[in-house]
């Protein structure tokens, strides 16, 4: 730990005064100055493995321990973003056991480590922010959001650590689900389909539609014990004469019948 100090007392010479750090572990957690658009200073962690310095974000981007409002039909351009800026700051990435992605440099010679951090934290900074940045009307993201904390909470409060929020299965990590629950060695999808406006509302259903198809390929398959929709049967662009032959499609890929959230308490009885 001594090495890890006197490599943090080399960072904040080179990179900043006001960087200030933290041991955890046998990382050691660097804070550095950068700021994302919502006033939360980036972290990144320096660990030693073998004769090589890793310098990673420990998961915390893809884990949103930033805070960060993530607007989910946003997904292709947050990722065409991620991989500009990976591409960028020449950043790898590795996943844990737990599907969390981990975004990381590593070098041989500690002299390099202040860069490294200096890059890893610009990319945790374009990155985080990207997420953050509106790319839909008002309406839609404030209807979206209302939806996805009620429904969050819901979950939270019944199933505890069990329930992981807007995570993907290991192997699909560009598919993610509102929530995956689990218990045991079984696996639940949870996926909520809602929108201000018909054509909204349909993009869900749609979205939630492949999704779920696309699981079926997922070498966990076996363990997926019940694939659940949330339908917000309260918001605007909820139009059951419209939506019928969706809803029949949405009902071929799910094991149970689409769960109205006026209904919610029938979760309950399936997970």
């Amino acid at each position: 730990m001594d090495e890890l100090l006197d490599i943090f007392q080399n960072i904040k010479n080179d990179f900043c005064s006001l960087t200030n750090y933290k041991v955890r572990g046998e990382s050691l957690e660097i804070i550095t100055p950068f700021t994302t658009l919502n006033n939360k200073f980036v972290s990144v962690f320096v660990k030693k493995i073998k004769n090589k310095y890793v310098i990673s974000d420990a998961g915390w981007t893809d884990l949103n321990y930033y805070d960060i409002n993530i607007s989910e039909e946003s997904d292709d351009i947050i990722e065409r973003i991620f991989a500009y800026y990976q591409k960028s700051f020449d950043v790898s990435t590795t996943t844990d056991k737990a599907g969390t992605i981990h975004y990381f440099k590593y070098c041989s010679n500690p002299v390099e480590i202040p860069s490294k951090v200096y890059d890893l934290a610009n990319f945790i900074v374009g990155a985080v922010n990207a997420m953050g940045i509106r790319y839909k009307d008002e309406k839609e993201e404030k209807e979206r959001e209302t939806f996805r904390k009620d429904a969050n909470n819901f979950l939270k409060a019944h199933y505890n650590e069990n329930v992981k929020l807007r995570k993907a299965l290991d192997d699909l990590q560009n598919i993610r689900f509102n929530a995956l629950i689990s218990k045991s060695s079984d696996i639940y999808l949870v996926s909520y389909v809602t929108g201000s406006s018909s054509y909204y509302f349909t993009n869900d259903l749609r979205k939630t539609i492949v999704n779920f198809e696309i699981s079926e390929r997922s070498k966990y398959k076996d363990f997926i014990r019940e694939k659940v929709s949330i339908i917000n049967d309260k918001a605007d662009g909820y139009h059951p004469e419209k939506l019928s032959s969706m809803m029949d499609l949405l009902q071929e890929k799910v094991t149970r019948d689409p769960i109205k959230w006026t209904e919610k308490e029938r979760i309950l009885e399936i997970i």
